[in-house]
């Protein structure tokens, strides 16, 4: 073979490899054992980021209709469970109003009523149970949330705010329905938003047996429900 058609052959060669390896899918790396979670969230469902709180209305409607938007139909999960009494889950299934900002199939967010801050918004799963334990959220719908959380800080526009949930009456829940508060804390406006003080937030003194005894209690009972975090 002369020169000139062995240069080609090199060409002709090197430049299938290179085609092969753009087009060859790349194997990932090891990853962690990480239960997956699919996502439910829509790019064209994601809002953009605003300090405004107008609702995303269609067009040919008014703010008196986007009152009275919540879900549509179609976005409820096949095995979710709604309780017809419940007023978080009439505004779930449409039969009572809310200033949405954001819906996935498993979540629903909307503006707070009355609120503590500007953007004040509640997240609530499309499924009823009164805590999260009782009698029990299911994980899907839990694992739908948390990006949610960060979705709704980011459109409200503050470097400061609170995530809330609170669970029996104790605790300070007034609806019996799951639901995360997002709660802004304005720099200019020190009585909106969650206040916090050594008084309202109080801590008292233990010892490291004290620590012992709560630690041991909480993996003991873990492991009693097979919680695979729990450590020895």
């Amino acid at each position: 073979m002369d020169t000139l058609s062995r240069h080609k052959s090199f060409l002709l060669a090197s430049a299938v490899l290179l085609l092969a390896s753009i087009f060859t899918p790349q194997t990932n790396h090891t990853r962690e054992n990480i239960v997956p979670v699919e996502s439910h969230i829509k790019p064209e469902a994601i809002l953009p980021t605003t300090t405004s709180h107008s609702m995303d209305t269609p067009r040919g409607t008014s703010s008196a209709d986007t009152e009275v938007m919540n879900v549509h139909a179609g976005t409820l999960p096949h095995d979710t469970k709604l309780d017809p009494s419940c007023i978080f889950c009439k505004i779930v299934s449409g039969e009572a109003p809310c200033f949405k900002v954001y819906e996935t199939k498993y979540s629903l967010a909307f503006l707070a009523k009355p609120p503590v801050s500007h953007g004040h918004t509640l997240i609530i799963p499309k499924y009823h149970s009164r805590t999260l334990t009782d009698p029990g959220l299911p994980d899907e719908f839990l694992a739908d949330v948390g990006p949610i959380m960060k979705k709704i800080a980011v459109m409200n526009g503050e470097d400061s705010y609170n995530v809330i949930q609170n669970n029996g009456r104790t605790a300070g829940q007034s609806v019996d329905h799951v639901h995360f508060h997002v709660v802004t804390k304005p720099a200019n406006q020190p009585n909106q938003g969650l206040v916090l003080t050594p008084q309202s937030w109080p801590s008292y003194p233990t010892t490291d047996e004290e620590y012992t005894q709560d630690a041991d209690k909480m993996k003991q009972i873990g492991r009693s429900h097979g919680f695979p975090g729990v450590s020895a």
